[in-house]
Parts: C-alpha cells; structure tokens; sequence
C-alpha cells in the first residue's frame, strides 16, 4: 500500500520520506485523536470482521449454508453487544442503523401508547428533534431542565409522575456527550419501579462499554448504543431490551428480520464489526476504563492548571472516565479547534452532529453558561488507543494556541 491512513487522515509517501526511519518523527505526523466521543478509530480486529463480513457474507435471510453461517456471525455479534449489559438476553438486542434510528424507535411509541413523553433539555438531537416532531403531532411532552451541575433534579421529575396519570414514555440519557455528565439512571429507575405504566428508555450512546449498563430491575426498560463510540463502525447501532419488554414497535416495516422488530436486511460486515468491538472492550474493559479516566484526568488537570480562564464545565458531576468540557474564558473555541487541527490534535466544540452549526450549544445553555462561555468551551475525549506522549504533546500544544488566540477584554 502507497499510504498509511488514521483517523480518517492520510500520510503520503513524501510525507513518510520526509520523516525518514525515525518512529519519533513518523508519530509527530500522525494526528492525534481526542474527539473519540464523536468516532473512536477503528481497531484491527474490527476491520478483519467487518472485512470478512464484505468479502464473505452473504444475505442472512438466505436458505442455504452461506445465509446459515451470515446468521451465526449475528448471533455472536448479539451475544457479545449483550455481555456489555446487565438483563439483557442475546435475542432483546435490535440491530438498527445506529443509535438516531434506535432513539427514534423507542420513543415513536409515545404515539402507540397514547403517552405523555418526558426527556431532558440536555438530550442528544435524535431524542429533541422527534420529540419536537412527536410534540407536533399532538404527544404531549415534557423537557426537564437541569442545574449547573448538568443533572436533573429527582423531585422535579418525581412530581411530573405524580401529576400524570396516564402512561409515560420516559427517555434520559445516561451520559452527555458533550459534557460527559452522568444521569442518575438508578435512581429513576427506583422512582418508577412501582409504576407499570412508564417505559423508560436511555441513551447510552457515549456510556456504552465505559458504565455499568443495567437494563429490567435497577435500570431502565430499553437502551440505544451506538458501535462507533466503541471503536466499531460507523452505521450500525442497536435498541437493548430488559426481558419481557414488547412495548416498543417497527419503526420501519417491511420483512421479518431482527425478530419483526426491525425491518430491512441486516448489514451483516457492520454488525459483525459491531460485535467485534463489543467483544473486544468486554475482554479488557477494566484495563480501557481506568486507562480513558488516567489519561483524562492527565490531560484535564495540566490544561487548567498551565492555561489562563481555563474551567471544566460540569466538574462536581460524576462524569464519564473519559470526557472533558473545557471553557477557554474570553477566547473563541472555533478559533481554538481550528489551530489546534492545524498542530495536529483533533478536538471539537461539542457533538460532532451538531458542531458545525455557528449556535451556542444547547447543553451548555441549559447548565446555565452564557453563549460566551458556551462559544469559548471544547470538548476533548480520549480513548485506550491514546498515549501518554501524545496527551503530554497535546497539552503543549493546547498551551501555545491559548497563548496565540487572545482573550476579550
């Protein structure tokens, strides 16, 4: 092969000659890659599945041994996403095209069931854009707002069960994508516990393999997880249901696959990527979750301390091991990203699906920030993949672009 490519960037020949033999020069060049909540890089033994699945695979749906064998590399890939979750069984977990598709899913059966939809205002936009459109149709929903601290407040949401007396479709996501911040999923689940009416989903898209999943008894009824949070591919996610769970409908209709709960045939080299990443974090997940917090803690600590206004956002929370939302007081964090792009180091101002629209973020305005502390606020999320040379060099290099981006008066 004439390249080497990472991280969706690419070194070429010239540039390989230009670094000669020394590995120290050859790493400087290949970008560093802290924006693993909006993709984490793919590993070896994800592409070799879903390689495999592309040169081998054959339609699931298919009588003959080839649609038989497509049919057991499912399974695995179900039994693997399933060892990351507590009640979950192999045959509750609904491949989909990714966690937009499970989010939605779930919570189009408000309509079905005649329900009330409760979320948070900090919610991904594939939860506040159907919701938003379910609201339209005549769903009545209700968006809890959230303190400084980013979490919602139990009381609030206990006197909105109290006063509803029909049934709830309760959807709140486990962490925030941008903030990293932790809802307290099980305390939620005690509150409705004694209701038979609720149904309450999370997205876990960012918590998945770094938190305790816990569906049924402790937790919540239904769970959408992304694959390529989680160092599989892009284009396929899943909805995790607790055993007995039927309240949640086809959003697509067509044939019998994923037990008539989602139709379409399955993309079956996704899927088996999917379940190699699962696989693989389940193997050493442990080791991956205190090695994402070190690094964090590292890298979070050495920029407030080195850098002038520097603030974490959401920092008394109990965040996810691996995220860090940093405000740059006075400076423009689209100004900060791109110079830190040029250096190398990849980083964003929040979620990758909603970074690239010039509005403050709507997580940041519901903490109560200004949409000057919102405008001047990064966010920075490592995964195991990440070194402790290139945490030191991003750090240095995060140093030298606040000294270069002026703060306002």
């Amino acid at each position: 092969m004439g390249e080497i490519a990472m991280f969706g960037n690419v070194l070429s020949e010239e540039d390989k000659g230009c670094a000669g033999s020394d590995p120290a020069r050859l790493a400087e060049m290949v970008p560093i890659n802290l924006d693993a909540n909006a993709n984490a890089p793919v590993t070896q033994r994800v592409t070799d599945a879903v390689v495999a699945g592309l040169v081998g695979g054959t339609n699931p749906s298919s009588g003959h041994a080839g649609g038989a064998e497509a049919r057991a590399t499912i399974t695995r890939a179900r039994d693997a996403v399933a060892s990351l979750a507590e009640g979950v069984f192999d045959d509750a977990v609904v491949f989909t095209s990714g966690c937009t598709e499970a989010n939605n899913t779930v919570l189009h059966a408000a309509r079905a069931l005649r329900a009330t939809l409760i979320t948070t205002a900090v919610e991904h936009p594939s939860v506040l854009s159907p919701s938003a459109a379910l609201q339209r149709d005549g769903v009545p929903v209700i968006r809890m707002p959230v303190g400084r601290d980013g979490v919602i407040a139990l009381d609030v949401l206990e006197r909105h069960l109290r006063s509803i007396s029909g049934a709830i479709v309760l959807s709140v996501q486990t962490a925030n994508s941008e903030t990293g911040v932790i809802q307290p999923i099980q305390e939620i689940a005690r509150l409705i516990a004694k209701r038979g009416d609720v149904l309450f989903h999370t997205d876990a898209a960012q918590s998945f393999g770094k938190l305790p999943l816990v569906l049924g008894d402790g937790g919540a009824h239904a769970a959408s997880v992304s694959a390529h949070k989680l160092h599989g591919p892009m284009g396929v996610g899943g909805i995790l249901l607790s055993d007995g769970e039927d309240r949640i409908h086809p959003l697509l209709h067509g044939g019998d696959q994923e037990g008539r709960r989602r139709a379409g045939t399955e993309a079956l080299p996704l899927i088996a990527g999917m379940g190699a990443a699962c696989a693989e974090r389940a193997e050493q997940l442990d080791g991956d979750v205190g090695r994402m917090r070190m690094l964090r803690d590292r890298l979070e600590a050495s920029i407030v301390s080195s850098v002038d206004g520097a603030a974490v956002n959401g920092v008394g929370s109990p965040r996810l091991p691996n995220t860090t939302s940093i405000r740059f007081e006075g400076r423009d964090a689209m100004e900060i990203v791109a110079r830190l792009d040029a250096l190398g180091i990849l980083v964003s101002q929040g979620s990758a699906c909603s970074s690239m629209r010039p509005t403050p973020s709507h997580v940041l305005i519901a903490m109560g920030l200004t949409e000057a502390q919102a405008f001047s606020t990064v966010r920075l999320s490592t995964s195991p993949l990440n070194t402790e040379d290139e945490i030191d060099r991003a750090i240095a290099a995060v140093e030298r672009v606040c000294r270069e981006v002026s703060r306002a008066v």
